[in-house]
């Protein structure tokens, strides 16, 4: 492991992702504001869509920027996460949790997310909506990759115990209980955190590939 530095560095990147959803709030608050000159909770979906394009986009920066930085730095994520088969009896486990995931998403919708998401909406509002998810996404896995990392310099070896989805779950996952604004949300709350273990577990099972961990997160939460 090169130039790995403190386990509190990548603590602190995980958690840094987290307070990336918070450049939505900048967006609302800050470039819409300026831009729309109308309250949020009047928007039309036109401009609904402009808002998810927006927080796409600045998600997108910070997404670029933590990675450069931690590339530069740490020289991770690197090469090493791109290498090494995987059995196919990790692959099986990997589609298992991934089922889990659709399971919780069915619950939610009664259908596929993306066709509940889709109902009353133009092909636009759904564009805009689904770039926006896609970049969350993107802050998801690295609050997993991060976490992740930061147990395993700690512990000075790998484990098998998804820190990272338990990161995630203590995060993004618990903020679910608030989200919505409309008090205390149980079900939204333990159904993204039970996501959260479930995505940090899809992470070791294809041995820490960004790539094929963001397009199974990716699937378990979009579709």
């Amino acid at each position: 492991m090169d130039r790995e530095g403190k386990w509190t560095g990548y603590l602190w990147m995980s958690l840094l992702s987290f307070a990336a959803f918070m450049l939505e709030l900048f967006s609302i608050f800050v470039i819409e504001r300026v831009f729309l000159h109308v309250d949020a909770g009047n928007y039309t979906p036109g401009q609904r869509s402009v808002h998810s394009v927006i927080t796409a986009c600045l998600w997108a920066v910070f997404i670029l920027s933590l990675l450069y930085y931690s590339r530069r730095r740490y020289q991770f994520p690197g090469k090493a996460e791109d290498t090494g088969r995987i059995p196919p009896g990790d692959w099986a486990a990997a589609l298992l949790a991934l089922a889990g995931c659709k399971a919780l998403t069915f619950i939610d919708w009664h259908t596929l997310k993306i066709i509940g998401e889709s109902r009353g909406q133009d092909m636009s509002r759904i564009v805009t909506q689904y770039i926006y998810y896609m970049f969350e996404a993107g802050l998801v896995l690295l609050i997993i990759l991060y976490g992740q990392k930061a147990a395993e310099v700690l512990l000075k070896r790998e484990s098998g115990i998804p820190f990272g989805g338990i990161v995630l779950a203590l995060t993004w996952g618990s903020f679910h209980f608030i989200s919505r604004g409309v008090g205390l949300e149980l079900w939204n709350g333990i159904s993204c955190m039970i996501f959260s273990v479930l995505s940090g577990f899809m992470y070791l099972k294809v041995k820490r590939r960004p790539a094929y961990s963001y397009l199974l997160i990716a699937v378990g939460y979009l579709l």
